[in-house]
């Protein structure tokens, strides 16, 4: 597996409509190819982070341009740019 990692922080007061604006791409992003699952965290009132895992890097890299259009929708609700970061998976744990 490898994975995007995205850290993003919404504008305050903007957090409901960045999740809907989401919410109305899940079938959108679903039919990216090579994408095994996709979580969003939020880690405080206005930031979360991205963790998307991909069949390989090769599926990660194929997807970068549909990936970038696709996120265009949430900049109106961003309060900057995202900070994304790669990698393999090198260990897993599962219950």
């Amino acid at each position: 597996m490898y994975y995007r990692i995205t850290k993003a922080t919404v504008q305050p007061g903007k957090f409901d409509e960045a999740m809907a604006t989401m919410e109305s791409l899940r079938e959108s992003i679903s039919k990216i190819n090579g994408l095994v699952s996709s979580n969003l965290i939020r880690i405080s009132e206005t930031e979360m982070i991205g963790v998307a895992a991909y069949e390989s890097k090769e599926h990660l890299e194929a997807s970068q341009t549909e990936f970038k259009e696709l996120m265009v929708n949430m900049m109106p609700y961003m309060a900057g740019a995202p900070e994304i970061s790669f990698g393999e998976s090198i260990f897993s744990f599962k219950w």
